[in-house]
């Protein structure tokens, strides 16, 4: 191997170097955590965790009241993981050499082949049947997923025991360490996550994100669906102009209110002019708040709100309206133009499903005098036309629904009313974590239990 590359092999493989990291990794988290005093928990994921420079207000490090300026960039954690994945990497190059020449090699790699590719097979699912919640026990799913992964493990010990030897348990828990590093990017940008909110007889095929929000503008006229162009909240978001040939009139963003409360147009402050000049905007007006923060007990949602004026293609004014998340006491807005009427509508984001679902009948039960929730579940309908799908399943508390690569929990309600608010979760790599949980206790057994038989041995000896 030329010395440059040793030089450079060796750098990467330092071990101060991983100190310096997991030091950086400490910071991160610390600095993610006090952020959330101003900010919420999913904003602080993605500025300080999901992403590769985070930027940090000093403000965070100091009580509020001070109102500490300045600011300065620190490596977020994907950068610093991406650093520690290479530094792990290179020190399994550098430092952890084969001791396994002839057959022994070529049997060990094999081993480690298979393990390789049963490790594969287990993460995309082979072994791993849709189930429905009133199938089977959760002790024996997770049972289940935990002797996949041990049997992973075993044969990729096997292998590094015949190719490593006596490093075999260290080398196996490097892996698992990378497995676990490859799941956390791989959740972050595939995973996706989801409510649905269903009265009882309805149906729903949509999902929505309560983290964002979209600008839909609705053309009702089909008989047999909607036709709808939305704008998404990050678009807004940026305040200015916004053209699209598939919009029917040009927006222009006045203000937009990551969260906002709202009062009457009648209360409003002395000198405070209206944007808004038709619409809902004439009779209700939107404060803006500070976001949600990830330390608020109540962990309620943030409610955007925007100032939006219209225009048409002919340039005539349509007016600006209060774009703002659907309030029982306010009615929908519309705006008439070509000939056509579309409805407006600030909602959260949606995700459209090719099957539906069904409340049948929701439950709540309750201890017997006292207010405590014993059980809530819900039975539901699903149905999917695509694949010849029509069937009742009942979902409750750590007995979620499985089905086309999604789950569904029973995530939450509202105290009087006939209706049930899933949770529906797809995470491709949701075996990841049991697979490197096993593969990292398999390889710290191994190896302290070939330390603690050597030092028994020698102590034996002596």
């Amino acid at each position: 191997m030329p010395s440059v590359v040793k030089k450079t092999l060796g750098g990467l493989a330092s071990l101060k170097l991983t100190v310096a990291l997991f030091a950086m990794g400490i910071f991160i988290v610390l600095a993610g955590t006090v952020a959330q005093i101003d900010k919420g928990i999913w904003t602080v994921v993605h500025e300080y965790f999901r992403c590769y420079i985070a930027r940090i207000d000093l403000k965070i490090f100091f009580p509020r009241a001070w109102d500490v300026p300045g600011y300065f960039y620190f490596p977020g954690g994907w950068l610093i993981g991406a650093a520690l994945m290479i530094n792990i990497v290179s020190a399994h190059a550098a430092r952890f050499k084969p001791n396994a020449r002839g057959p022994r090699l070529g049997l060990g790699l094999l081993f480690l082949a298979g393990g390789s590719l049963l490790t594969w097979l287990i993460i995309i699912g082979v072994f791993t049947k849709e189930i429905a919640a009133t199938e089977g026990d959760a002790f024996w799913r997770v049972l289940v997923r935990l002797a996949q992964g041990g049997g992973a493990a075993v044969l990729l010990l096997i292998g590094c025991g015949l190719v490593f030897r006596k490093r075999a348990g260290i080398v196996l828990l490097h892996g698992g360490v990378i497995l676990l590093l490859v799941h956390e990017v791989f959740t972050g940008m595939a995973a996706t996550e989801g409510q649905m909110r269903i009265e009882a007889g309805e149906y729903v095929n949509f999902t929505y994100d309560s983290r964002s929000v979209e600008f839909a503008i609705i053309d009702r006229e089909h008989p047999e669906f909607d036709d709808t162009v939305v704008v998404p909240g990050s678009i807004l978001a940026r305040v200015g102009s916004i053209k699209d040939k598939l919009l029917p009139f040009d927006i222009e963003v006045l203000e937009f209110m990551k969260n906002s409360s709202f009062a009457n147009v009648a209360e409003a402050a002395h000198g405070w002019v209206n944007p808004a000049t038709v619409g809902n905007g004439l009779v209700a007006m939107s404060v803006e708040q500070p976001e949600v923060s990830g330390v608020d007990p109540t962990q309620t949602v943030n409610v955007p709100a925007a100032y939006l004026k219209l225009t048409g293609r002919d340039g005539r004014d349509l007016g600006t309206y209060l774009a703002h998340l659907a309030i029982p006491s306010l009615p929908k807005q519309t705006i008439s133009i070509g000939g056509k009427t579309y409805d407006l509508d600030l909602r959260f984001t949606r995700s459209y499903k090719p099957y539906s679902i069904q409340l049948l009948e929701f439950r709540h039960d309750k201890y017997i005098g006292t207010d405590t929730p014993k059980n809530f579940s819900a039975r539901v309908r699903l149905i999917d036309k695509n694949r010849n799908v029509d069937r009742v399943v009942k979902i409750w508390m750590n007995n979620p629904l499985r089905y086309a690569g999604e789950t569904f929990y029973q995530s939450s309600f509202e105290p009087g009313e006939n209706l049930t608010i899933l949770q529906v979760v797809r995470n491709d790599g949701w075996m990841l974590p049991y697979l490197s949980c096993m593969i990292v206790g398999t390889g710290l057994a191994t190896h302290f239990g070939m330390n603690l038989i050597g030092f028994l041995r020698r102590r034996k000896a002596e």
